[in-house]
């Protein structure tokens, strides 16, 4: 895994993943870049750690989750924290899957696997925020 050069320090971002191995890939990532990483394994526990910190500033959400899909998810969280982006990743590429993603409130959508570029030009559209003049 390549070094990143930009940094992300200060910033805390929820990774909702059960997979194992897919978690650890988006984790050595995120915390190389300085971002502070949650981990939430089932869609309902993704909904209870935004809830409970409400300084998440993303979440990467996988489509397909236990308990609770990531689709379903998205709508709880959006319902209380609507302004917090939620990027849906998923290996599922579909029309369907994108049109849910956009139903349930997700800002972005990523088709697995993901490469390292794919993750941090999305992660700086939505968590890096223009300064107005």
């Amino acid at each position: 895994m390549k070094a990143v050069s930009e940094r992300y320090d200060g910033f805390i971002i929820l990774i909702a993943e059960d997979n194992e191995e897919n978690y650890a890939y988006l984790k050595i990532a995120c915390t190389r870049a300085g971002f502070e990483v949650l981990h939430a394994k089932t869609g309902s526990e993704a909904v209870r750690l935004c809830a409970e910190h409400p300084e998440i500033c993303l979440v990467l959400m996988d489509g397909m989750m236990p308990e609770m899909t990531g689709y379903e998810a998205t709508i709880k969280i959006k319902q209380s924290m609507p302004s917090i982006p939620i990027v849906i990743l998923t290996a599922f590429v579909s029309q369907t899957s994108i049109n849910n993603a956009v139903v349930c409130g997700c800002n972005d959508y990523l088709a697995k696997p993901i490469g390292l570029n794919e993750i941090f030009m999305t992660i700086k559209k939505w968590v890096i925020k223009p300064v107005s003049p």
